[in-house]
């Protein structure tokens, strides 16, 4: 079991501290503007959020396919999703404050907008109002967090069934309970991703529209998740109480580090593609703004997002090396943040500024509390599912072409 030591915990609070300070600096000494600090809060708590999300997605395709050699790392994933219900409640508490007009983060909630009388007033989001209104949006909003929420709750309970051996009748029961949830939950993710993408994030510029957006936010919770479940497994290796991980399970949590970043690179490509081949004014503003911002930030996401996992990752020797793993799974969580910190920031209070204090301090605010849930979770439990129908199998796997010791 894992030891969260008083040393650990210090580090932590330590790192909370700073972000809190940094965050107050900023607010009340460098910048005095109504979204401060809670538009930088706002991008810290998607982006960790995200990372829960996407490790429950992954978890649950496992459960769906019936794979065997990724139930030694449940319990890692089951811990790293266990952020869920606080990042959810956090971010519905930031939009609920936009909705009763004490932040202006999204700039469809000012009601002049829909008034044709008004000085104010756009064509193109009034049209948009059976979508765009405050409380639908909510209800929306709603829906997703307490969703996620609700299958985040059921899977652990199913799941805390198998922390001890029962008979097998009982132990394939509560197994295809946990696939039966899995599909629904993979059904719902299909669906609330994409709303929630265009919601949070793409509805923040109203103006600009991009079919292919959800399905690129959905693969960057997807490889931030995959990393983040590597980054703790390999720790928790290292820390010696993950006895039963090894190289083989590495290897394919590399696999899947290599595809999920391919996939992301995929709709990056075909999102880009389009609107350089298009150039609608109305489209290519998204990229005009970021590039004069942030100096084609755009295009160098691509080094830490894609290039390096694709030359780090493509040998299968270097799959199975914790050390190159781990620094390939940090470069991309950071990759990851800047370019969720790009889609966000210039619409929301962040315009014709760069960076600013209250980024980083919310950023280790959040990661603080996201790393402390997750240690603090993992040392309250047993890391082996040892009443899983395929645990055995899990454990005893070996990749065919790694030359096992």
């Amino acid at each position: 079991m894992f030891q969260f030591s008083t040393k650990i915990k210090r580090n932590i609070f330590f790192i909370i501290i700073i972000g809190l300070i940094l965050i107050f600096l900023d607010m009340i000494l460098l910048n005095k503007k109504i979204n401060k600090p809670w538009s930088s809060l706002y991008i810290s708590i998607f982006y960790f959020t995200s990372i829960s999300i996407g490790s429950m997605f992954f978890l649950a395709v496992q459960n769906v396919s019936k794979s065997g050699w990724s139930i030694i790392i449940y319990p890692i994933i089951e811990e790293i999703i266990s952020f869920i219900p606080y990042g959810c409640l956090m971010i519905l508490i930031i939009l609920f404050l936009n909705g009763m007009g004490l932040l202006k983060m999204f700039q469809w909630m000012n009601d002049n907008l829909f008034n044709p009388m008004s000085k104010e007033y756009d064509e193109i989001i009034a049209h948009k109002k059976m979508f765009l209104n405050i409380p639908f949006f909510l209800i929306r909003s709603m829906i997703y967090i307490f969703g996620y929420i609700f299958f985040y709750l059921s899977i652990k309970k199913i799941s805390s069934t198998f922390l001890i051996k029962k008979s097998s009748y009982s132990s394939l029961e509560n197994y295809k309970k946990l696939n039966l949830i899995s599909i629904l939950f993979i059904i719902f993710f299909s669906i609330a991703s994409m709303l929630m993408s265009w919601d949070w994030i793409m509805s923040l510029n109203p103006h600009w529209f991009s079919t292919l957006f959800g399905w690129y936010v959905l693969s960057s919770y997807l490889v931030t998740g995959i990393s983040v479940i590597t980054i703790v497994s390999i720790y928790l290796k290292k820390k010696g109480c993950f006895p039963l991980f090894n190289e083989n399970h590495l290897h394919d949590l590399s696999k899947y580090l290599f595809s999920g970043s391919l996939l992301w690179t995929y709709f990056w490509f075909s999102q880009f593609l389009l609107y350089w081949y298009g150039n609608i004014p109305e489209e290519i503003i998204f990229f005009l703004k970021r590039k004069e911002l942030y100096h084609n930030i755009h295009f160098w996401i691509l080094i830490p997002n894609f290039l390096i996992p694709f030359f780090c990752l493509i040998s299968s020797k270097i799959k199975t090396n914790p050390k190159i793993v781990s620094i390939v799974s940090i470069i991309i969580c950071i990759g990851h943040f800047i370019d969720i910190y790009s889609l966000i920031a210039p619409d929301i209070g962040h315009k014709g500024e760069k960076f600013i204090l209250s980024d980083i301090g919310a950023f280790l605010l959040i990661s603080g509390l996201f790393i402390y849930i997750l240690l603090l979770n993992l040392s309250k439990r047993k890391l082996m599912l040892i009443g899983h129908p395929l645990f055995q199998e899990s454990k005893n796997y070996k990749y065919p072409y790694i030359k096992n010791k």
